[in-house]
């Protein structure tokens, strides 16, 4: 993946210096498009690998509303643990038993089995330090690279404007060169980098990053559920 991430990085360099058909004064260059789009998923295939690629373009469901799973199993999760704590608190043992073991999330099945056990505090924690380093590990690799994307696609707009700029300078000494179309198609590059990256980038990483710290969240809860349920079990004994 790194060796097509900077192959594609050269490929939008060369495209850079690449002569543009259209000159006229527009809101929209199409070559400056194509760089800061290009560079952006260069710089996450350079920095990733092949899954965590995937992963972080897949992530733009987030967004999109029903298309998201990690918002919305997050709320599932929180539904089912205090189901779970619920049914243990009023007795209903079996029921706490059949929705662990229906349940699609390890967390819940962990829940309980720790209860049965009377797990001491130590052991609780070290289990649900496992289960949030899972979600870490899936989860913070296609957050961070679109923090990345939020810093980079500036950059990669400057590399546009830097090509253009060099483009320019070479057709200095043509007779009908259009200096403002020229100079307005060299400084859209840095305007679509920055628009993307503070307009776009930036937002969906500072979301997914809240969707992230919600799941943890969650998981935080399951595991002070887990010493309710248990100190609950004890004084019940006592």
């Amino acid at each position: 993946m790194q060796i097509l991430g900077l192959a594609l990085l050269g490929l939008v360099i060369w495209f850079g210096f690449g002569e543009r058909a259209d000159t006229k004064i527009s809101a929209f260059d199409g070559h400056a498009f194509v760089m800061v789009l290009g560079g952006s998923l260069a710089a996450v295939m350079v920095s990733s690998s092949t899954m965590t690629t995937l992963r972080t373009f897949l992530c733009l469901g987030e967004i999109v509303p029903g298309l998201g799973i990690l918002g919305k199993h997050t709320r599932l999760l929180e539904a089912e643990r205090v189901k779970l704590a619920e049914l243990w608190n009023d007795g209903k043992r079996a029921q706490a038993v059949e929705l662990a073991e229906k349940s699609a999330f390890p967390a819940i099945g962990r829940m309980l089995q720790l209860v049965l056990q009377r797990a001491p505090e130590e052991a609780t924690r070290t289990a649900f330090t496992e289960l949030r380093h899972a979600e870490l590990s899936r989860w913070q690799p296609p957050v961070s690279n679109w923090e990345l994307l939020a810093k980079l696609a500036p950059s990669f707009g400057m590399v546009g404007t830097i090509t253009g700029m060099i483009q320019l300078f070479k057709g200095m000494g043509e007779d009908d060169l259009n200096i403002g179309a020229a100079l307005s198609l060299a400084l859209l590059a840095t305007l679509y980098g920055v628009s993307f990256g503070a307009g776009v980038a930036g937002p969906i990483g500072h979301y997914l990053r809240g969707l992230l710290d919600e799941r943890l969240g969650v998981l935080e809860r399951c595991e002070q559920s887990v010493a309710e349920l248990i100190a609950r079990s004890h004084a019940s004994v006592g």
